[in-house]
């Protein structure tokens, strides 16, 4: 089967539109209806029923996508490993959710290059589930995660804290006064999302939700409100006083673990990786 195929199918679903998928994959969109039908043929089911300015997937389709993304994904990796250098004697395969790249895993990149020269990286920045599923398929290395799926294939080790305090732009605000001035929600993970409905007395309806704590801190900085950020991160506004502590909410600690398949033929090499892991702060190395 034409990796082709897979691409221009994920495009479509993606879009929902057989004339901007071909925008995106610069093709004609008769080419675009043509690598469909052919690849309804191969797999024997229609794909996505047709309806004026609606293109809907079916059954097979939705079952197909992840089989798709893993092809495609298998592939790509494939022409990177054959592509490596034969100075470069290592790829790891590096994953971790949204809020995790942002926080401080982006900053460990250049380090990671620098202790191990020898090393082609490749990233992915995906959910939880998502993270472990390419666990499972072997198409990722090292997860690194702050809620660990309990999977007996799987192996985990803590590599560092995030302590999460609840900032504001108000001073002295306390916590019966955070629903009124504009809460923004940010993906701490499961356990934290379960922890904070507990901490106030009535459900915080946020005025933004985001996985991203950057996007809350600058959204706090420049329209106001208040976020659990990470300290590393909310220090130094804390210091100047652009950012102010909210009263009576004590800091939560939040474990951040790298995960990977247990007895995998490739934990001797990803030993040393998660070692230097463990001794990186976990901070973020720019400032807005």
């Amino acid at each position: 089967m034409e990796i082709g195929l897979l691409r221009t199918f994920i495009e479509v679903t993606r879009t929902r539109h057989f004339g901007k998928a071909a925008q995106n994959l610069y093709l004609t969109q008769s080419a675009v209806s043509f690598r469909i039908r052919h690849l309804e043929e191969l797999v024997g089911v229609p794909l996505f029923t047709r309806q004026r300015n609606n293109i809907l997937l079916t059954m097979a389709g939705e079952r197909l996508i992840p089989h798709a993304e893993n092809i495609i994904k298998n592939w790509q990796m494939a022409l990177q490993d054959v592509a490596i250098s034969v100075e470069q004697d290592l790829q790891l395969v590096l994953g971790g959710i949204t809020n995790l790249w942002g926080t401080f895993l982006q900053s460990t990149l250049p380090k990671l290059a620098e202790s191990f020269p020898n090393m082609a990286i490749r990233t992915e920045i995906n959910n939880h589930l998502e993270l472990t599923r390419s666990l499972l398929s072997g198409t990722l290395d090292l997860a690194i995660l702050l809620d660990p799926p309990s999977l007996k294939e799987l192996n985990q080790q803590q590599i560092g804290q995030i302590e999460l305090v609840l900032v504001s732009s108000h001073p002295n605000l306390t916590s019966d006064q955070v629903q009124e001035h504009d809460f923004i929600f940010v993906d701490w993970g499961m356990a934290f999302n379960l922890r904070i409905n507990k901490l106030f007395k009535k459900p915080l309806t946020p005025i933004l939700h985001t996985e991203q704590s950057q996007i809350a801190l600058e959204f706090v900085l420049s329209h106001g409100g208040s976020a659990f950020l990470p300290l590393v991160l909310a220090g130094p506004y804390l210091e100047s006083e652009k950012l102010h502590r909210v009263s009576n909410i004590k800091p939560v600690k939040r474990s951040v673990y790298a995960v990977y398949v247990k007895e995998s033929e490739r934990y001797p090499q990803l030993q040393p990786i998660i070692e230097k892991l463990c001794q990186y702060e976990l901070k973020p190395e720019m400032t807005l």
